[in-house]
């Protein structure tokens, strides 16, 4: 059994390499940015992998469900033939978390959710329990979250807090699950998405007293840096020269662009991290990065399709997406 798990997950991995191929390259990537329109950078999409999942939509404003369509069709294609499945929890799980945000505001709001097919909590169960109040057990005890949240939101009307809450929340999880899986790559993903998140917490609430506990431990910056009120005055504390240069990096685009560009920056980030998993050839690491490097290839595309629907100009979009 055992070398049939091995075979099979070697194939994967093999069949994944074969179908990063198809990723969009730099010509395809310029050829939207450069479009007229969304219209136009949408048709980009029918030259590549992606125009299989056109039948799906009814054109350039569908284009989250063609981006969608494309993640599930790889999500499928790993469940049905990665052997130890569980160990690939952690790749849903932020799904579940966009989907619970969705329905809470969905339930406040009174407004239908927009909600996605690529968590692992069935949707059915998730709409009972928050728009219902349906008590069915959810895993992780998300049920406790749910009612904290909405409380909170209930006691402070804080919208902010509730995507704060819930970002917390996933990102401890998340590090249950890596934690799970034992492996030294996954682990300095952990770490630098901790300090990612510490970060945009940092520069999101500055001006705010900030307890000590709304940041996470174990990642590479020490928790006691972020106790300095001023960002130049941190950045100075940090001795390690690559971090230094990194909040150097995250601060100055906050500045400019607002915390929008942290996302940016961190997409730039984890990259590097994903493109040194991609090279191991056993393990859940080469299926975990392959999955974090189409995430990102949709985000990208997503931003670019966002900002030519504005009307935003060539230029400017290089400098928002970085690319």
């Amino acid at each position: 059994m055992l070398i049939q798990n091995n075979t099979q997950n070697a194939y994967l991995v093999s069949l994944l390499k074969s179908l990063k191929t198809e990723f969009l390259d730099s010509n395809d990537i310029e050829r939207m940015i450069g479009a007229k329109g969304r219209d136009e950078a949408f048709k980009v999409l029918n030259d590549t992998a992606y125009a299989k999942h056109f039948a799906e939509s009814k054109g350039a404003r569908d284009f989250d469900l063609v981006l969608n369509e494309s993640l599930l069709e790889v999500k499928n294609l790993i469940l049905k033939i990665f052997s130890k499945k569980k160990k690939l929890d952690l790749l849903w799980l932020k799904y579940d978390f966009l989907n619970i945000k969705s329905l809470i505001k969905a339930k406040l709001s009174k407004e239908e959710p927009r909600l996605n097919s690529l968590g692992g909590i069935d949707l059915s169960d998730l709409r009972k329990v928050i728009l219902e109040d349906d008590k069915k057990k959810l895993p992780y005890n998300l049920n406790a979250l749910i009612v904290e949240v909405l409380e909170q939101y209930n006691k402070e009307g804080n919208a902010q807090d509730i995507d704060f809450r819930l970002d917390r929340a996933y990102l401890n999880l998340f590090i249950q699950e890596i934690k799970k899986v034992k492996s030294k790559a996954l682990d300095d993903f952990l770490r630098r998405e901790i300090d990612l998140f510490n970060v945009k917490t940092y520069f999101r609430f500055q001006d705010q007293e900030l307890e000590q506990e709304v940041f996470i431990p174990d990642g590479l910056i020490p928790l006691e840096k972020f106790r300095i009120k001023d960002g130049d005055k941190l950045i100075e504390a940090i001795t390690d020269f690559h971090e230094r240069a990194l909040l150097k990096s995250l601060k100055s685009g906050a500045e400019k662009e607002g915390v929008a560009s942290l996302e940016r920056e961190a997409r730039k980030i984890l990259l590097d991290l994903v493109s040194q998993m991609e090279r191991r050839i056993m393990g859940v690491e080469p299926v975990f990065a392959f999955w974090q490097a189409k995430v990102l290839e949709t985000k990208l595309i997503h931003r670019i399709l966002t900002l030519k629907n504005a009307g935003v100009e060539p230029a400017e979009i290089h400098r928002l997406t970085g690319y």
